[in-house]
């Protein structure tokens, strides 16, 4: 390194550092959701930017929805990036209302074109079991 490549050099380092600190609060902020209920479910609609089913992974866990995104980051040598802002993965957890007896084995999830996926877990009837520990909820797509 010299005196003429040293801006270039230090403006490399302050993009890359800025694309990991981005990338770091991503990573302890949640994502964002929802939680919307009537007589037969509740509907709980999180934002999951750069999904596809493939990459989500949602389950019940004893009155908990877990929402777990992976994303693939493209190749930064074909790309030229040295700004990397998006975390990979990034998770949030929803809590129902304390009263809530739900049905987590007949849950349903929709994974939309823009990234937003609609988990819906109906209510359960007071004769069904209601906690299932870490049952898993399909992705439609």
């Amino acid at each position: 390194m010299n005196l003429r490549t040293l801006p270039a050099s230090v403006t490399t380092q302050l993009y890359r550092g800025t694309g990991r600190l981005a990338s770091a609060v991503q990573h302890v902020r949640s994502l964002d959701a929802d939680l919307l209920e009537n007589d037969r479910s509740y509907l709980l609609i999180v934002d999951t930017p750069g999904a596809d089913a493939a990459g989500l992974d949602i389950r019940y866990y004893d009155g908990h929805v877990q929402v777990t995104v992976e994303r693939e980051r493209p190749n930064e040598e074909s790309t030229g990036a040295s700004y990397r802002g998006r975390a990979v993965e990034l998770s949030t957890e929803i809590t129902l209302p304390d009263d809530a007896v739900v049905d987590p084995e007949a849950g349903t999830a929709r994974l939309s074109p823009v990234g937003t996926v609609k988990i819906e877990l109906p209510k359960a009837t007071e004769a069904e079991p209601a906690e299932v520990a870490g049952e898993e909820i399909p992705i439609d797509d």
